[in-house]
């Protein structure tokens, strides 16, 4: 794994993905390709129950690198631009939640990543910004609104401005902050929980908070019932509940 931009350690049900392209995991083609490669494999294995996302070094990640867009067309512009939005698309349809360990700076790109993220864990030095108005560019605005108020996501996106870990659990952009030597520990500790309940379950709720997310709410409980229906008369469900009512840890390695 020496030398590839981004790392994939699966342990226990948790993938950790490390983005680790010195100095700051600065993103290129290549490595938007790779770590779409690496959610891929994730997809396709039922051993992964939840992700993990963080950086190597003092950055999350600084963002995109400029110096391959200054002398592109606009055609080689938009086929750039394919490749980043099928990379973040599958990084939301991730089928295990991601949860985003964000070590450092998460400029540009790194805010994007952690924004499609299901649960953000920052450290104390951690750092927010879209820049990118700053080199003539846009950044993800409409990804930062998933879980940004309108207000500060238009304040990130018009001025390029940094928000601060605490600012940034101020305004949800992150649900904890903790201190930098537990960043990875906390949110191991949260794998740990997704990985407690039903594999089967998991991914349909991950599906279900996908969909329903974009729909209006009679719509999206609708749709909620018609998986509660479909889950009553799964083994994994039963398992589950069984393990509830008999105060025991549930075993779905033998219910489906």
């Amino acid at each position: 794994m020496d030398g590839q931009p981004i790392c994939v350690e699966i342990e226990e049900g948790v993938a950790v993905v490390t983005m680790r392209r010195p100095p700051v995991n600065a993103f290129t083609s290549a490595m938007f390709a790779a770590l779409r490669a690496a959610l891929a494999g994730i997809a396709r294995d039922p051993s992964c129950r939840a992700v993990i996302l963080t950086g190597k070094g003092r950055c999350f990640c600084a963002g995109s690198e400029i110096d391959g867009f200054l002398d592109q067309t606009e055609d080689e512009a938009a086929e750039d631009l394919a490749l980043i939005r099928i990379t973040f698309n599958a990084l939301q349809d991730c089928p295990v939640p991601v949860i985003a360990a964000v070590n450092g700076a998460a400029m540009g790109t790194g805010m994007v990543l952690a924004a499609l993220a299901d649960i953000r864990i920052a450290s104390e030095k951690a750092v927010f910004a879209l820049p990118e108005i700053k080199v003539g560019a846009m950044g993800g605005i409409r990804h930062v609104m998933r879980i940004a108020p309108q207000g500060i996501a238009r304040l990130m996106a018009f001025t390029g401005c940094r928000i601060d870990a605490a600012a940034a659990w101020h305004h949800h952009l992150v649900e904890r902050v903790v201190a930098p030597e537990r960043l990875m520990d906390e949110a191991r500790e949260i794998a740990r929980q997704i990985t407690a309940s039903s594999p089967e379950v998991m991914r349909l709720a991950k599906a279900a908070a996908n969909r329903v997310e974009e729909m209006g709410l009679r719509e999206a409980y609708e749709h909620e019932c018609g998986i509660i229906a479909s889950l009553r008369s799964s083994p994994q469900a039963r398992e589950a509940a069984l393990a509830f009512v008999e105060k025991r840890k549930p075993d779905f390695s033998t219910s489906g």
